[in-house]
């Protein structure tokens, strides 16, 4: 219980007007499983839909139905339509995210990066979670509406901290953990490379306690 209470106050910081303590238990029950069904979600419709959408949004969780016409896995490419029978996934990374709010009260996304670059054993660990350190400064930098970087912003980041890793495995790790999925939407328009990061893990002043 005081585990929830935790996780109600931080999300309560971090998206304010919304009902947090209904959050609280999808979240926490989609961080115990690794997934939630639309169906264990105990609330009225309207109130589920409107935290689905924000849910998806945020990439808290994500449809596990892909559309059946693309292979590119993208979030932007996710057939989210908010209904019976479907089912929704939590990213690995942001399992961590929700169990570390719960143990400490804070939404503190370094950490959960931290964790899941243990869990899957990343030998430079330290190195990788500059990488993101940097990552999300360079996004915070920009003026746009939503995080994206390019491989080449990667580089640029490894190059400015000195430090020297295998840039295309990191990329399919923080792929892998749910850190960043590919632009599509870039991809089609502009026909370069660049990938979105979790809106999650990005800093807000309200979730601070």
């Amino acid at each position: 219980m005081e585990r929830l209470k935790r996780l109600v106050e931080v999300l309560k910081r971090r998206y304010p007007g919304e009902r947090a303590d209904v959050l609280a238990e999808i979240l926490a029950l989609a961080a115990e499983r690794g997934r939630i069904a639309y169906e264990e979600i105990e609330c009225d419709d309207e109130t589920k839909l409107d935290l689905l959408l924000l849910a998806y949004k945020e990439r808290l969780l994500l449809p596990i139905e892909m559309p059946s016409t693309s292979k590119s896995l993208a979030w932007e490419d996710a057939k989210f339509e908010a209904r019976p029978g479907e089912t929704y996934e939590m990213p690995n990374v942001i399992r961590h995210l929700i169990l570390h709010a719960e143990e400490t009260g804070e939404w503190n996304p370094e950490a959960a990066v931290e964790r899941y670059l243990r869990e899957i054993a990343e030998q430079e660990a330290d190195k990788a979670l500059l990488v993101f350190k940097g990552i999300v400064e360079e996004v915070s930098r920009g003026r746009g509406t939503t995080a994206k970087v390019t491989p080449e912003t990667i580089k640029e980041v490894c190059r400015k901290h000195g430090l020297k890793i295998d840039v295309n495995k990191l990329i399919a790790e923080f792929k892998g953990g749910g850190i960043m999925s590919p632009s599509i939407t870039i991809l089609r328009k502009e026909g370069s490379i660049a990938y979105e990061v979790n809106p999650s893990l990005m800093s807000r002043a309200s979730s601070a306690p």
